[in-house]
């Protein structure tokens, strides 16, 4: 039996709302992690439902187990244009009468946006990221127990007053080379599956994700232990050039997705990806589609994530999360954008 809950919309989804009206649509459909916790809150287990809807006129249902049906009956919604922000789950059905949208790129536009006085937050969320990535790179040694490694970053960035932290779902960009471990602060690749040990040359890889009274920290590094090889190297070399093209193209004015082909073009001939996703709501929503119309503007905030991989093995991997400002993007959690060597 469908479990639905509704409530009034809080002022701060006004803009989407107006957004929303604009493009003709009579409700949004949030599926993705970000999207459900900017409407409904960052408390825990308020956004758990597998669907969020919002309406134009206010109606927030949150339908547990993922009926749609249920929640567009909640909010009075039996016809017109809804928009979705992500993939619905596999098992939702929208009743006849309801014309689905895609509507990635009106809800990432509206998550990436923030006024002045929401910066700082990001800022300070950036900052613990950043002393996450002082933990670790301050304790790695090979042989290691990538266990310890993570419970080290725990008690720093918890020091530091990130009390909470959120999943991050993006652990592998494709391609991964062993499992992950780690907390929900930090994602930790490159140890050996068999002993959860840090090996000597092979690239240790971790994205930090705390959350800060509701906003998200992002970041990853990559360091490898002792001499990389010629391949290694030269995977390090192209995700430093590709990342830093990347972030150079996310100037006001200018669509999104030339920081996509930025990248393509400094990747070209590499096993490369690469993410720009939105951090506002306490987690990433989706990554911006490859065909968006979304402008850069002043104000937005972008956690950028790429990765290269080394033939023969390994990858190296960076993210940052960056404020789009009147000049271009800029970094803050300033983490090492390139492969650290540490002999």
């Amino acid at each position: 039996m469908a479990t639905t809950a509704t409530r009034q919309a809080g002022t701060g989804l006004d803009r989407l709302r107006e957004q929303m009206d604009k493009a003709g649509l009579a409700a949004l459909l949030l599926t993705s992690p970000g999207g459900r916790r900017y409407a409904l809150g960052s408390a825990p287990g308020l956004a758990d439902g597998a669907a969020v809807l919002l309406t134009t006129d206010g109606t927030v249902a949150s339908a547990a187990d993922g009926d749609l049906t249920a929640a567009l009956h909640a909010c009075g919604v039996a016809d017109g244009a809804v928009g979705a922000d992500a993939a619905l789950p596999w098992e939702a059905s929208v009743p006849a009468g309801i014309r689905l949208r895609p509507a990635a790129d009106l809800l990432f536009a509206e998550l990436a946006s923030c006024g002045p006085g929401e910066l700082p937050a990001f800022a300070a969320a950036a900052e613990l990221a950043a002393v996450g990535y002082t933990a670790v790179m301050d304790h790695l040694c090979v042989g290691m127990d990538v266990r310890e490694l993570s419970g080290n970053v725990d008690r720093s960035i918890r020091r530091a007053g990130g009390l909470l932290g959120w999943y991050d779902p993006y652990g592998g960009d494709g391609g991964t080379d062993g499992p992950a471990a780690g907390s929900d602060l930090v994602t930790v690749r490159g140890h050996d599956p068999g002993t959860a040990r840090l090996i000597a040359g092979t690239p240790v890889r971790y994205v930090l994700h705390p959350l800060l009274e509701g906003v998200a920290g992002y970041a990853a590094a990559s360091a490898v232990l002792g001499k990389p090889d010629a391949p290694l190297r030269a995977a390090g070399d192209t995700s430093a050039a590709a990342t830093a093209s990347l972030l150079a193209a996310l100037r006001p004015g200018e669509p999104l997705r030339e920081g996509y082909e930025a990248f393509d073009r400094e990747a070209a001939g590499h096993t490369a990806a690469c993410r720009i996703v939105t951090l506002r709501g306490g987690a990433a929503a989706p990554p911006l589609p490859r065909d968006s119309a979304v402008v850069a503007q002043p104000g937005m905030v972008l956690g950028v994530r790429t990765r290269v991989t080394a033939p023969g093995g390994g990858a190296v991997e960076l993210a940052e999360t960056a404020v789009v400002t009147a000049s271009g993007a800029e970094p803050q959690a300033r983490t090492p954008l390139r492969l650290v060597e540490l002999h």
